[in-house]
């Protein structure tokens, strides 16, 4: 089953190797409902007055890693001084939402606990409906399984637990690899299983490269039919359709989709969530994915048109 492990053999992957492998997996995604109108502006404060509500990708827009962008924390408290709601709509399933909340409040940015939906969340509502099983866990020994409401192991500190488990969940990446996925791989190789993907994302940029993330390792778990895959994080529409409803929820009033904007730094995941949900996007391109690369290339290869461009917010 382990067509992909190569690609992360030396963990050295091209932007265009990254855009080649979510282009490859298409199908797994859902369809944007039209194309962006692929506009250009110098940051959301020009355009802010088109929207009642921003939704915000964590990182890349608002922060690389542990550092936050620079001129993120005026150009927030700029909106909500203009009566506009913000909110952070992140794939981090690996740690409670809570701890997303305390970063955001230890760099002083204005977001209230209801104002911060992670993938993990949509995981969270999810397991409260299904019947009580043993789960393996493919996350950190901090993932807090008792926060999530899941009786399991996490397989990242114990692949020998995998033989009591009824089903998997994937996290976080940061304790797996590529000798734990194909042990794995091989012992699911006969059996029916649920296999619930709490962050869909297939890569995250770093400093120098890319992190491989859940998304990446569901991959060939797609070519057999024994396997129930369901993904909780963007780019589908659960989770998007979760943030549209906060935003009404905070401000006590529905309004047309095309006013409220979701702003990320990734094609495939922020633009392409926000289209086939219906809202406005914004494409930012200086800090996360396209940074030093040829987004308008990438624009074209993939057809995945965002409304608005800009370097950053």
């Amino acid at each position: 089953m382990s067509t992909y492990h190569n690609y992360f053999s030396q963990n050295k992957l091209s932007i265009n190797e990254v855009i080649d492998l979510y282009e490859s997996n298409r199908s797994i995604f859902p369809k944007p409902s039209r194309m962006g109108k692929l506009k250009v502006a110098n940051s959301i404060s020009e355009i802010s007055e088109k929207f009642d509500a921003f939704i915000f990708d964590s990182y890349g827009v608002l922060n690389t890693g542990s550092l936050l962008i620079k001129n993120v924390k005026d150009a927030l408290i700029e909106l909500k001084e203009k009566g506009k709601i913000i909110i952070v709509l992140t794939n981090g399933a690996s740690y409670p939402t809570s701890n997303k909340v305390s970063l955001f409040n230890s760099w002083c940015l204005p977001f209230e606990n209801e104002e911060v939906i992670s993938s993990r969340d949509l995981l969270k509502d999810y397991l409260k409906n299904q019947d009580q099983i043993k789960w393996g866990v493919i996350g950190s020994p901090r993932s807090d399984l008792n926060e999530l409401g899941v009786n399991g192991h996490i397989l990242g500190e114990s692949i020998s637990k995998l033989n009591e488990c009824e089903g998997i969940i994937y996290l976080g990446c940061e304790y797996w690899d590529q000798n734990k996925q194909i042990k794995l791989e091989h012992k699911l190789q006969n059996t029916s299983m649920q296999i619930l993907v709490g962050n869909p994302d297939i890569v995250a940029p770093q400093k120098s490269s890319f992190s491989i993330e859940p998304g990446f390792w569901s991959l060939n778990f797609h070519k057999s039919k024994n396997f129930d895959i369901k993904y909780f994080g963007k780019p589908h529409l659960d989770i998007f359709e979760k943030a549209i409803q906060n935003i009404f929820k905070i401000s006590q009033r529905k309004f047309n989709l095309d006013r409220i904007a979701m702003i990320g730094d990734s094609l495939h995941t922020d633009v392409l969530g926000g289209l086939a949900s219906g809202i406005s996007t914004v494409l930012v391109t200086n800090h996360g994915l396209f940074k030093n690369h040829d987004y308008q290339k990438e624009i074209l290869r993939t057809q995945i048109y965002p409304d608005w461009i800009i370097p950053s917010i």
